[in-house]
């Protein structure tokens, strides 16, 4: 966006130094600021990609990601059997213990007991 002078400081030139001479200097001002634009245009594109550099080694990307989650499914594959197994250990005492129960019962029982001797004789 080309900037341009304003017409007061444009006519301030021309009365202290001529027509001529208002109009160069007035063009040399013009190029001065189209270079100061296209100069600011360049920093802020530099500035712009070291920002995007700066934030692509500290964020986290979509492959980080997915490592990670993979590394978490695996843990968590892992968790999740020993859990599994833990929990058939623990079914098999459980069962155990109620076989136990019942037998115990049966056998402090008064005509359990009178049916096992009948049953023996």
């Amino acid at each position: 966006m080309a900037q341009t002078l304003p017409l007061d400081v444009y006519h301030l030139l021309e009365d202290r130094i001529g027509r001529e001479q208002a109009d160069k200097v007035a063009s040399a001002i013009e190029i001065g600021f189209d270079l100061i634009e296209k100069k600011a245009d360049a920093v802020a594109l530099q500035k712009k990609l070291e920002l995007r550099d700066e934030l692509t080694r500290e964020l986290a990307t979509k492959a980080d990601l997915r490592l990670t989650e993979s590394g978490l499914e695996g843990k968590m594959e892992t968790i999740k059997v020993g859990l599994e197994a833990k929990i058939d250990g623990l079914n098999q005492k459980l069962n155990f213990m109620i076989v136990l129960m019942i037998l115990a019962l049966t056998l402090m029982n008064p005509v359990a007991a009178e049916i096992i001797k009948g049953a023996l004789r």
